[in-house]
């Protein structure tokens, strides 16, 4: 996942998908496959799928005959990717690079498979995926663009865009200050708080893992999110060389509103 700090999603990674943040990206594949691309359908079957976590999007479009390459800046997210894509058997096996999302070449692990990372190159995918607000996590304009422009290169002429972004009615008045989520072996609190000034969340995740006969251990990390306008948000993708095709209120075709809590952007390469 994207962020300025290295250490999120580190220890907390275990514990992602059964804390039930898996149901997402099952959403998001349903929606991808059976909403988006029918009405924005691609030339391919090549996808980079940026900031793609425990690779569960990936897993599912594989699974559907895309080829798939995933990249993620959190080496724990991206060891459970690579240990689950083992046991794909479809014809095209996912693959996942270290990299940070706004300067995807630049930063990319060439340590391992460098025979087919060879073959990942700029203008190459005809389709690239962002999803589960972790644009948000881009905490300047210029990092928001980068990503963008990430996207604009790695597409063929005519390729397209898909990211979602939370919205800042979402993390001011929907996003509950105070969540507990508990599983066997693991406790989850959340607290949260918005800054009206910066239009950011900041978000104090703290893990205890552990048993009542042996005790717990503790963990804590801090994510942060930040609400752009959508018209800032639309004036960097169309700077970054992408013309906008819809701005959907996610999950849906339906035109956002002021009450829209996540927003579905969907753009082509010129």
């Amino acid at each position: 996942m994207p962020g300025e700090t290295s250490d999120i999603y580190h220890a907390y990674a275990p514990f992602y998908d059964g804390s039930g943040q898996i149901r997402f990206a099952v959403l998001f594949a349903h929606y991808l496959l059976g909403d988006i691309l029918p009405r924005h359908p691609v030339a391919g079957r090549r996808v980079l799928d940026l900031a793609c976590g425990t690779g569960t999007l990936a897993l599912i479009l594989a699974d559907a005959g895309w080829q798939v390459i995933g990249i993620d800046r959190s080496p724990a997210m991206l060891a459970l990717a690579r240990n689950r894509a083992q046991t794909v058997e479809s014809a095209f096996r996912p693959r996942f690079i270290e990299a940070d999302m706004r300067r995807f070449w630049q930063t990319a692990d060439r340590s391992s498979d460098c025979e087919w990372f060879n073959q990942v190159q700029p203008g190459s995918f005809h389709l690239v995926t962002c999803t589960y607000d972790s644009l948000n996590y881009m905490l300047t304009e210029e990092d928001l663009a980068a990503c963008f422009a990430t996207a604009a290169t790695a597409l063929v002429s005519g390729g397209l865009f898909l990211g979602d972004m939370n919205t800042r009615h979402f993390l001011e008045y929907e996003w509950g200050e105070v969540e507990i989520i508990e599983r066997p072996g693991f406790i989850q609190i959340n607290r949260s708080r918005f800054d009206p000034e910066t239009a950011c969340s900041t978000m104090r995740l703290i893990g205890f893992v552990g048993n009542d006969d042996d005790g717990y251990e503790r963990f804590e990390e801090i994510h942060v999110e930040r609400a752009y306008p959508p018209e800032t948000v639309a004036a960097l993708i169309t700077g970054a060389g992408l013309m906008i095709e819809a701005v959907y209120d996610c999950f849906t075709t339906q035109p956002i509103s002021e009450r829209t809590q996540r927003i579905a952007w969907v753009a082509r390469k010129r």
